[in-house]
């Protein structure tokens, strides 16, 4: 029996050169992160500002008319 062979492709992850695919990789998670966490901002302020024009309707179409 000849043993079990790592593929190339794992071989060149673990190769000095492989590092900047290992980097590479990291860096795009991070990137991923910080544009699902940018989305989120974006989701989150536009729901407060549509709370807030509705509750200025509401104050404005139940306030005292003097």
């Amino acid at each position: 029996m000849l043993g079990w062979r790592e593929p190339s492709w794992n071989r060149a992850l673990s190769h000095p050169a492989g590092e900047t695919v290992g980097k590479w990789g990291h860096t795009m998670k991070k990137l991923l992160v910080l544009a699902l966490v940018a989305i989120g901002g974006l989701l989150v302020w536009r729901k407060v500002q549509s709370d807030r024009a509705e509750l200025d309707l509401w104050t404005e179409a139940t306030g005292s008319e003097n």
